[in-house]
């Protein structure tokens, strides 16, 4: 019989998140669920430690026992939390986010002020409204420094590294809705980048059907940015 570890599932999201947290750095997953993320990472030595925090104990319960069932409890711990609030500072220098909507990290990023620091690294994979959240990464002195796409299931997702520098930087429409992606990135950006402008085009398709030709225009000014070479 075989005494070997079993693997820990990430799915390419997932994955990809990991693969953007610093070696031998100390995390924080937000929203963890499972905690699939900061149990792969601690069991492969890559991080010196790991909170996971959830808003809700049901998440936390799923954390717990995975974090036993691939003994890495002297590496992750969990914690009750709405958003960072509840976080030591000391344990968090590189932060994921991931599978919430962009307005809620906005929300998270805009209460924890020691996350306005350059040593930090924010991981952040949004959902939803990610326009929104590279508009205030932007406004408020944060730098992407990279973004990358990736496909799981049949969705398609962006992937973001941010680190705050102080430096608030102009946000294009372009920019708010693909960020730092390129069609010549990856099969997946272009993707990424399709996905976004059929539903730009779906949002002016519906604003004309319901008589709302100015704020068809927005949107058809910002479908024409993202498109353009």
């Amino acid at each position: 019989m075989s005494n070997s570890q079993p693997s820990v599932p990430l799915d390419n999201r997932l994955a990809l998140c990991a693969s953007l947290v610093r070696e031998g750095t100390r995390l924080v997953d937000v929203g963890t669920d499972h905690a699939y993320l900061p149990v792969k990472l601690a069991a492969e030595g890559k991080i010196l430690s790991a909170v996971a925090c959830d808003i809700r104990q049901g998440p936390l319960e799923n954390a717990r026992s995975n974090i036993l069932r691939f003994g890495v409890e002297d590496k992750v711990t969990t914690v009750l939390s709405d958003g960072l609030d509840a976080i030591d500072p000391d344990s968090a220098l590189d932060i994921v986010m991931a599978g919430m909507g962009g307005e809620l990290m906005t929300a998270i990023i805009g209460r924890t002020p020691w996350l306005f620091e350059s040593s930090r690294r924010l991981i952040l994979q949004p959902m939803t409204r990610a326009a929104v959240l590279r508009r205030f990464l932007c406004d408020n002195g944060f730098c992407i420094e990279t973004e990358q796409a990736c496909t799981a299931g049949r969705k398609c997702y962006s992937v973001m590294q941010c680190r705050y520098d102080g430096v608030q930087r102009p946000c294009s429409d372009r920019v708010a809705y693909i960020g730092r992606l390129s069609r010549q990135d990856s099969p997946e950006a272009a993707q990424y980048i399709d996905m976004v402008c059929r539903k730009l085009q779906r949002k002016v398709s519906g604003l004309h059907q319901s008589g709302q030709a100015d704020e068809a225009a927005v949107y058809e000014r910002i479908l024409q940015a993202v498109t353009s070479p």
